[in-house]
């Protein structure tokens, strides 16, 4: 089977991890790495047995055998990263989210369209359209066992767990929203959009920002970095198309926590979830017996044991080969990133008031 030459920009913890994966496979070859940090980038090329190793990413982008480049750097790199190695013919594997503005994506989208011989996929599909609980969830809704959904819950909260510092303690640009985007919103938001509007099958449209509360400086705990900016908590409500609500909270750190919890209402039935993967393998799932009355459907799943990042590995493989589509693609990448800018704004104009 055919063997890709892959190009890695970065040399972080989800760079590595993305090299682990793909050495895993036994599909893919890393002919390149680069990094900005000289002592990082030996370490790393060492440890992967990679040839190639640069501090100017674009020396790679010139390398004709490179066929895939995988960027894993900070969102305000993206932008630049991704045009270039589009222009460059390069398939990209895109780290979430995709960049900090909507400016910076339409850019982004409009190169892409300039080359729609290269393949190109955002990795939010990661934690959320890749597992058995999204397919057993969007089975459900699909069979129309729920009825019409009418609202849709999730919250997750957690106290003193920095947005990404908390697996990756060098990673303080995490914390500055001009170089992350955001805190929990941009971190997570991606995920959580990906997971639940997939499992309504893409068709849901945003109509309103009803309400955003975006809430920083309640961590006292010193961070050991000069900027910490991005938000903590935020509690969000939208209207989406068909009526449906969408009531949001997610917070890295607020006074109290509350265990990572989905649940989808609908006029004869609802769902109950943690959709993560490390949490419990099973969905809950509320209807009508025969004789009209209320029960509880317990559904465990089976997990093949394999991690979320692997699963979104084999999963790029199976793309290129063109044998699935992304399931995360570009465009709705892009809507989920603009419902997310749309709620910043929201805050930040209420915040000026």
């Amino acid at each position: 089977m055919k063997k890709y030459q892959v190009g890695v920009i970065g040399a972080g913890w989800i760079a590595q991890a993305h090299m682990r994966n793909l050495q895993q496979t036994g599909r893919a070859e890393i002919r390149w790495i680069a990094a900005r940090n000289p002592e990082n980038l030996e370490r790393i090329r060492t440890e992967f047995s990679v040839p190639n190793k640069t501090r100017k990413y674009r020396d790679m982008l010139r390398d004709p055998e490179v066929e895939v480049v995988i960027i894993a750097t900070p969102p305000h790199l993206h932008r630049q990263m991704f045009i270039d190695a589009i222009r460059a013919g390069k398939h990209v594997l895109l780290e979430k989210p995709m960049a900090l503005d909507m400016k910076e994506i339409e850019e982004m989208m409009k190169v892409k369209e300039q080359h729609p011989e290269v393949i190109a996929m955002e990795c939010s599909a990661r934690h959320s359209r890749l597992t058995p609980k999204f397919r057993k969830v969007k089975e459900i809704i699909d069979s129309g066992a729920l009825g019409e959904i009418y609202s849709m819950y999730h919250c997750s909260v957690a106290r003193q767990n920095r947005p990404g510092i908390e697996f990756h303690s060098p990673a303080k640009w995490f914390l500055d929203r001009s170089l992350a985007g955001g805190g929990p919103l941009f971190d997570w938001g991606v995920y959580d959009l990906a997971f639940h509007l997939g499992v309504m099958g893409d068709r849901l449209e945003l109509d309103k920002v009803e309400s955003v509360v975006l809430k920083s400086g309640l961590d006292e705990v010193d961070p050991d970095t000069e900027v910490y900016d991005v938000e903590e908590h935020l509690m969000v409500q939208l209207r989406f198309s068909h009526d449906v609500r969408y009531h949001w909270e997610r917070a890295a750190h607020a006074n109290m926590e509350s265990p990572n919890e989905t649940r989808i209402y609908g006029t004869r039935g609802g769902i109950k979830l943690a959709y993560c993967t490390w949490d419990e393998p099973v969905v809950i799932f509320y209807d009508l017996d025969e004789q009209g009355k209320s029960r509880e459907q317990r559904i465990e799943l089976a997990y093949e044991g394999l991690e979320d990042g692997f699963s979104l590995t084999e999963h790029w493989i199976r793309v290129l080969d063109g044998l699935e589509e992304p399931a995360v693609t570009l465009e709705i990448a892009k809507k989920h990133m603009d419902i997310l800018c749309k709620c910043r704004q929201v805050a930040d104009n209420s915040f000026r008031k």
